[in-house]
């Protein structure tokens, strides 16, 4: 009976508010700050500005005449980065080689997908007034944001910005080099704002923090980022626009069922178990699973042949919505501070391991779960004829965490909650 209630929870699970319409269950709801519920939730696909406040202040600053300079005297040999696409698929490139973990990802992802979707939304407006090249716009806009967020590989992005600043000479319509200037220089001036806003908002601070005693979290490692409910947000008023109900008392019966189920999953795991916990581990040195649900939107943005400035929404929004979802995460651990299951397993069977490694920050909630939930109602409202997919993946994140021992249930179901509310923060309008 014990493992017949088991797979009934898990599945009961794969069911958390994963619609931006639906509520959380009424047991447990969070607590929201700014209700939005009965605001109009617009598509990703519908763009919107959203770190650029003055446009007319970047047109203003990009010269009428710009003179250019190291023009190139033939065409590149290699591969050029002239789309969105391009763009964003380079950083995921950079986060799973520099190790980056979901926070630092999320954030780094943020800011590029902006930087390319605020510097076409604007373009567009300078096009009324002169010859525009979207391929150096999307340039200009991704060489500052690179630079920043991936110092150590500058040399290449120098590279890849050089030859898509000047692939407009070689296009069947090609540009003066004023008019591919001029259209850098635009992209530029975007990408340096989104800079001066990241390097203010509190992402290398440095805080001492006190977890609880009863049921507390403990790490011989060093706590991963430990202030990240503190930096500063997009969409979200801030990491506590969102606050879970609290987990239930160590001492209780409540936890007693957690700590319940719990066992008597792991010793219920077969080999399918263990392959979906490590298909989503997703850990330092990957994509992480920020990257791994950009990716996920890449692909179907191409196979609905979306045009640029709709693929540059819909990765804005989703780049959005993994980084505030990431620091209302963080703001609800350290919160919180709640056990992994490998301190109290630990206790009762000593000699036991989880599937896959605990990471260094506390239990509660599932960041996997707040993640995939943030990403996949955002993903349904942009194509609802892919629901179905999209619930299958988020579902299987969470549950990768539960079978893959670094989790509780209920981490699960109130991560995907939390991120289901970041979603509709998102979306409103």
């Amino acid at each position: 009976m014990r493992i017949v209630q088991l797979l009934v929870l898990l599945v009961l699970l794969t069911a958390c508010t994963l619609s931006p319409g639906a509520t959380t269950p009424a047991s447990q709801p969070p607590s929201v700050s700014q209700a939005i519920s009965t605001g109009k939730l617009a598509s990703p696909l519908e763009p919107r500005l959203w770190l650029v406040t003055d446009p007319a202040a970047v047109l203003a600053s990009v010269p009428d005449n710009p003179i250019p300079e190291d023009i190139p005297t033939s065409p590149p040999s290699g591969f050029v980065k002239t789309f969105v696409t391009s763009w964003v698929k380079t950083a995921i490139g950079y986060i799973a080689r520099d190790g980056l973990p979901p926070t630092r990802a999320a954030r780094g992802l943020m800011l590029i997908s902006v930087a390319l979707n605020d510097a076409l939304m604007i373009s567009n407006e300078a096009a009324q007034e002169g010859t525009i090249n979207q391929t150096a716009v999307l340039a200009g806009a991704a060489w500052p944001v690179l630079r920043y967020l991936h110092p150590q590989h500058s040399a290449e992005i120098d590279r890849y910005v050089h030859d898509a600043r000047w692939y407009g000479l070689w296009q069947r319509d090609s540009m003066s080099p004023a008019a591919l200037e001029r259209s850098f220089q635009l992209g530029r001036a975007v990408g340096e704002q989104i800079v001066a806003w990241a390097q203010r908002d509190g992402s290398d601070a440095a805080v001492e923090i006190a977890l609880p005693a009863a049921g507390g979290w403990a790490t011989a490692q060093l706590p991963l980022d430990a202030h990240w409910g503190s930096v500063k947000t997009v969409a979200l008023p801030d990491g506590s626009a969102v606050i879970l109900p609290a987990p239930p008392a160590w001492d209780s019966s409540a936890m007693e069922q957690e700590r319940t189920t719990f066992r008597a999953a792991q010793q219920v795991l077969d080999e399918e178990h263990r392959s979906l916990a490590w298909q989503w581990h997703a850990d330092v040195g990957t994509a992480t699973v920020p990257g791994i649900w950009f990716e996920t939107a890449i692909t179907t943005a191409v196979v609905q042949n979306l045009d640029e400035l709709k693929t540059a929404s819909l990765l804005a929004h989703l780049g959005v919505a993994m980084h505030d979802t990431a620091v209302a995460c963080w703001y609800n651990k350290y919160l919180y501070g709640f056990a992994r299951p490998e301190q109290w397993m630990n206790i009762v069977e000593p000699g036991w391991q989880p599937v896959l490694p605990t990471p260094p920050h506390p239990s509660y909630p599932s960041g996997h779960a707040a993640f995939s939930s943030a990403a996949a109602n955002l993903l349904i409202v942009a194509f609802p004829q892919h629901k179905d997919l999209f619930i299958r993946e988020a579902a299987d994140a969470t549950r990768s965490r539960i079978v893959g021992g670094v989790h509780w249930v209920m981490d699960g179901k109130q991560g995907m909650a939390l991120g289901s509310e970041v979603a509709r923060y998102v979306l409103s309008r």
